[in-house]
């Protein structure tokens, strides 16, 4: 049996709490997340690091996450979605620019499985996003960036069942 599908109702929360942390450890060791914070970002940009046969900048970067190894300068934006996901929901906030293209990929809530990545030059985001001053960038909405750019789904599908 898989263990997404472990019946983990019976644990308790510090033992979920214990697995959590070891799962997050065996990740790292592994170079998949470079964090201890919640998987999905950093999942993502090692996907695409692998994608686009980049490097991952520092973290304390903010313009972007990766470099291609054609120059480009990617930045990495993912988002769990369910059947409920609200029609408003966005991506992370833009806070600037400064990047060639952005990769926008969804991922399902329930299992992480990768549901679809979009390459979207950063012109075509920044007009597409709407200003909010209350975290003072641009948001996306996962409804708008999923019909922007380029369908790069497969490619990411083919290095995640690797």
């Amino acid at each position: 049996m898989e263990a997404a599908r472990d019946d983990l109702s019976h644990v308790s929360v510090p033992d979920l709490l214990g697995r959590y942390a070891a799962i997050l450890q065996e990740l790292q060791d592994r170079g998949v997340v470079r964090t201890r914070n919640a998987p999905l970002g950093d999942y993502a940009e090692y996907l695409a690091a692998q994608v686009y046969d980049g490097e991952l900048a520092a973290n304390s970067l903010k313009s972007y996450d990766l470099l291609a190894a054609d120059g480009r300068r990617i930045q990495v934006k993912a988002r769990t979605v369910a059947p409920d996901t609200r029609a408003g929901a966005v991506f992370s906030v833009f806070h600037s620019f400064e990047f060639d293209i952005a990769v926008l990929i969804t991922f399902d809530s329930a299992t992480y499985a990768l549901r679809q990545a979009r390459e979207v030059p950063a012109a075509d985001l920044e007009t597409a996003g709407r200003h909010s001053d209350h975290v003072n960038g641009r948001l996306i909405r996962i409804t708008a960036g999923i019909r922007l750019g380029v369908d790069v789904t497969a490619r990411f599908r083919a290095v995640a069942s690797r």
